[in-house]
């Protein structure tokens, strides 16, 4: 069952992104570059966005982040964030929010041990920040974020296994914009 709905949450999320990646390119927009390629770093966890420009003001960008260790297993995460510009001069402060899925998966077992089990937590956040651009086709920003995480019953990954968690956050990000 929960491998179920971790496979239907990656569907809703694909889905998601096709529908919104074929509506921002049937607009027309004065800046020719409507999405990007983001590098964004949060503590020792390094993602990968894509923002898609809905309008002057809006982005969506869907997340990904991958974590493999040999000995222990594998994190995907998979998520969507959502900025709102507040202005649209060089340096644009913004308000958001991210959703996503944190999917662990542990590395096979040659000793005969116990394997620990497959885990899904789950985030849901508010961010506010500013984005800086150096050019319309490159920018750095910073995001201070409020976040709340529900736990996997089995997961130790926020120190509270079945339990719900507020915290806060910072990332910084860099923008190559196509």
């Amino acid at each position: 069952m929960k491998i179920l709905i971790q496979y239907y949450i990656i569907l809703i999320l694909f889905v998601s992104f096709l529908f919104v990646t074929e509506s921002t390119f049937a607009q027309e927009k004065e800046n020719s570059n409507s999405f990007g390629i983001s590098a964004l770093v949060q503590d020792s966890q390094f993602d990968i966005l894509f923002p898609i420009f809905l309008s002057e003001s809006a982005v969506l960008a869907p997340a990904l982040g991958f974590i493999y260790a040999s000995e222990i297993g594998s994190d995907i995460s998979l998520g969507l964030v959502g900025r709102f510009y507040l202005t649209k001069k060089v340096v644009r402060p913004f308000l958001g929010g991210r959703a996503g899925s944190i999917f662990f998966s542990p590395a096979s077992s040659d000793d005969g041990g116990a394997d620990p089990e497959s885990t899904t937590d789950f985030l849901v956040g508010f961010l506010a920040g500013g984005e800086y651009f150096l050019n319309e086709s490159f920018s750095f920003g910073v995001e201070a974020q409020l976040n709340a995480t529900i736990s996997d019953e089995n997961s130790s990954r926020f120190g509270n296994p079945g339990g719900t968690n507020i915290n806060t956050g910072a990332a910084v990000f860099a923008t190559v914009y196509f």
